[in-house]
């Protein structure tokens, strides 16, 4: 789910009946306190048995809400009922799942008792806003800061060496060869030693070693080469400084190269995909957090607050990411991946797609660890069914997994050689 970084006016929470007796200085207030979130079609928004404390107003486009047996109702931001929050008692007694792409808003629910059952409490200093339900917001702070950045183009985005970049450039072009890609990495001396240097591992050595960047490219071929000369660019952009995030940092390579290696395993299994595309989707799907880890260095506390780290990082990496990968003009499939990680519910007409792809391969990631509890079942996510996996079996996939391990072992002595 994406923040847009706009607020709400007056008169479109005066649309709904618990906001509607507020009064001015109120609304002012809790239109200031609240950012509108979009999520896109497919996309799960509030989880059947969730207890967290908001409420959940429909501001534009058409929901379902499925109960525990399975039967659903449909609500459009038009009708009656949407001009009360949805799914409102807790636990949940619903999934709510976005049926187009829908704008809403997350109330607190302190907030909102605040507000309603104090109507006369208002209190401003210094220009500043301040809202009587709790602690300071400081996830707000981090995010609404983010998010005005993101939207005035202020966000600083990581580059990627010249180097890669003009490998990406070349191979637009079909006639480009070797040659001419070693000629571009030549430009780098470290990197030419590094591309040599796998070309002559085991993973893909034969009798004769390859004394030059011309051989080396030609063992590994054009698209190999950009692979992993990108790999190790990106490398260097999971590093911080900063020991409050160094964590953050650390778990999310290992992710990002785990799920690539993954969607590698997937790509060759189902014959479908491009391997070495696959796992540079994988590789990629999360690059929006970096960008965001580094921003947090600002925000000490919310930083420290792992919480509040992982609500940020899933709003807004997709904008983030698809940002950075327009930036290094990356080709569409791959920006979109980055914009659709983790939605479990994604139903396009057309594909399977790279989004599809990596989404199952990161369910399969989450196999075995304590987040899988919290994923849905294989057989329950529609990129399952549209990569005509439907005869996998719990067999299978722990076979994808150790076949995944043996090309996350090797990438790894790939790229700490």
């Amino acid at each position: 789910m994406a923040s847009t970084g706009m607020h709400p006016s007056a008169e479109t929470l005066q649309r709904f009946h618990i906001l509607a007796s507020l009064s001015d200085d109120q609304l002012e207030l809790l239109t200031r306190a609240l950012v509108i979130k979009r999520a896109p079609r497919g996309k799960k928004v509030i989880e059947l048995g969730a207890t967290e404390s908001f409420s959940f107003f429909l501001l534009d486009g058409d929901i379902a809400l499925q109960a525990k047996d399975g039967s659903a109702s449909k609500i459009s931001h038009s009708d009656a009922s949407a001009e009360n929050p949805i799914a409102q008692l807790i636990p949940r007694l619903y999934d709510v799942i976005a049926i187009t792409a829908i704008e809403f808003i997350h109330v607190d629910n302190r907030l909102l008792a605040g507000l309603t059952e104090h109507p006369d409490v208002v209190r401003k200093e210094s220009e500043e806003i301040f809202l009587d339900y709790g602690v300071e917001n400081t996830e707000s702070t981090l995010e609404q800061c983010l998010n005005n950045d993101l939207v005035n183009e202020r966000l600083y985005l990581p580059s990627l060496p010249d180097v890669a970049v003009k490998i990406g450039k070349a191979l637009e072009d079909e006639s480009t060869d070797a040659e001419r890609i070693a000629k571009i990495i030549q430009t780098d001396v470290a990197m030419t030693a590094k591309i040599i240097h796998v070309a002559n591992s085991a993973m893909y050595s034969v009798r004769s070693p390859a004394d030059s960047c011309t051989a080396a490219v030609v063992r590994l071929g054009v698209h190999t080469t950009h692979r992993l000369v990108l790999s190790f660019a990106l490398r260097e952009l999971f590093r911080t400084k900063s020991g409050i995030l160094k964590k953050h940092m650390k778990l999310l390579w290992a992710h990002s190269l785990q799920v690539s290696a993954i969607s590698y395993v997937l790509a060759k299994m189902t014959g479908q995909f491009n391997p070495e595309h696959a796992m540079l989707a994988g590789l990629l799907h999360d690059i929006g957090e970096v960008a965001i880890l580094t921003y947090a260095e600002k925000f000490p506390e919310a930083a420290n607050d792992e919480a509040q780290m992982e609500q940020i990082l899933m709003d807004m990496r997709g904008p983030v990411g698809s940002m950075i990968l327009r930036s290094w003009d990356f080709s569409e499939d791959l920006i979109q991946v980055t914009e659709e990680a983790e939605n479990w519910h994604r139903d396009i007409p057309d594909g399977p797609d790279y989004a599809d792809l990596v989404n199952i391969a990161q369910l399969h990631c989450f196999i075995g660890t304590p987040r899988m509890h919290e994923m849905p079942m294989l057989d329950q996510v529609p990129a399952f069914h549209k990569l005509s996996l439907d005869e996998f079996s719990p067999e299978m996939s722990l076979s994808i997994l150790e076949k995944a391990s043996e090309r996350l072992a090797e990438t790894e002595a790939l790229m700490s050689s």
